[in-house]
């Protein structure tokens, strides 16, 4: 059980003359779930595997909204996360009014000796028992759109291997019954070899909107140009002597064109580490952000520059930092 309580006080009046709004609202839910785990052997090898029914009901009366101003909320993305949740909006402006329940079930196989994830295969859809009334303000900043009255939700079909601890694919499709075909679809793969080298692509289509070619990478150059290079050095990355290239590149199809570009050299001297770094961040339709990133950073003491960690740690699947890292670690840094 939830309660929504909000109350606003503003310096020019709303609409309704009024100098304050508020709101209170409570929502229910209810999530239930039951595992089952077999003995299973596929392609000559030993797992346990799973099967996961899951069916999550939730309840939020309708509150009239309009009025209200929207400083920090947006719609969730529509996912086999999200469908389990409450409210259909990010933030705290925007409460839906779900009156839904969702069922899915999923099926994992494990390693039955270190309970690593091998296989995922999932699939969800929701039902609406009520129209939704509630909207995100439209450009002009009122509430606009039309009730959503599809009772049936698209349905999420989801599937992830990683049969080996190198490769992870992964493929995500929002199928619409209403029309028999996929709305959006989503195809991934990751390489790893082993620590400071992974190659990762996807390709991504929504349709009737974009469809896009991703690829990342971080890999020394010694691998591609000289002698491979040597083992992990620990808290040095692959050891002093190190050129590494990083980066990654989203092309859109129907523009014909690359959306956003980030890629550059680091190199690893021991003691300092330099790097340069092109970045390049599409905005609109018509305008993209570029700059230059040059830093040089003096091991255990300070950085010169502009700082690229935090552009490639956001724009680049799996970047590790050349060095330790300072801060402690999140528990939620090998998520995805």
């Amino acid at each position: 059980a939830q309660l929504h309580a909000t109350q606003y006080s503003f310096d020019s009046a709303l609409a309704n003359g009024s100098r304050s709004a508020s709101r209170v609202l409570p929502t229910l839910s209810l999530d239930s779930g039951l595992i089952f785990e077999r003995d299973a052997s596929y392609f000559g090898r030993g797992f346990t595997q799973t099967l996961e029914p899951r069916a999550f009901f939730t309840w939020t009366p309708y509150r009239d909204q309009r009025l209200l101003p929207n400083y920090d909320s947006a719609a969730n993305d529509f996912n086999l996360a999200s469908i389990y949740t409450e409210n259909a909006f990010g933030g705290n402006d925007r409460i839906s009014d779900t009156r839904a329940v969702t069922v899915g079930v999923s099926s994992r196989l494990l390693d039955p000796d270190t309970g690593a994830e091998v296989v995922r295969l999932g699939v969800a859809q929701r039902y609406l028992f009520r129209d939704q009334n509630v909207f995100l303000p439209n450009s002009t900043g009122l509430a606009g759109g039309d009730p959503i009255n599809e009772r049936l939700s698209d349905i999420l079909l989801a599937a992830r291997v990683q049969w080996s601890p190198r490769w992870l694919t992964d493929a995500n499709v929002q199928y619409s019954p209403g029309n028999r075909e996929s709305v959006r679809t989503t195809l991934s793969g990751r390489y790893t070899p082993s620590n400071f080298r992974v190659l990762s692509a996807a390709y991504r289509l929504q349709r009737g909107s974009s469809e896009q070619f991703d690829v990342g990478w971080q890999w020394p150059l010694s691998d591609l140009f000289g002698e491979p290079a040597g083992p992990e050095v620990r808290g040095r990355a692959l050891g002093p002597g190190n050129w590494y290239s990083v980066g990654r590149i989203n092309y859109s199809v129907p523009d014909r064109k690359v959306v956003d570009l980030v890629a550059g050299f680091e190199f690893d001297a021991g003691c300092w580490l330099g790097r340069i770094v092109l970045e390049r961040l599409q905005r609109s339709n018509a305008s993209a952000n570029q700059r230059i990133l040059f830093q040089l950073e003096f091991s255990g003491f300070s950085r010169l520059g502009s700082n690229p960690l935090k552009t490639l740690k956001d724009n680049v699947p799996r970047y590790q930092y050349l060095r330790e890292e300072i801060n402690p670690p999140s528990r939620f840094q090998q998520y995805d």
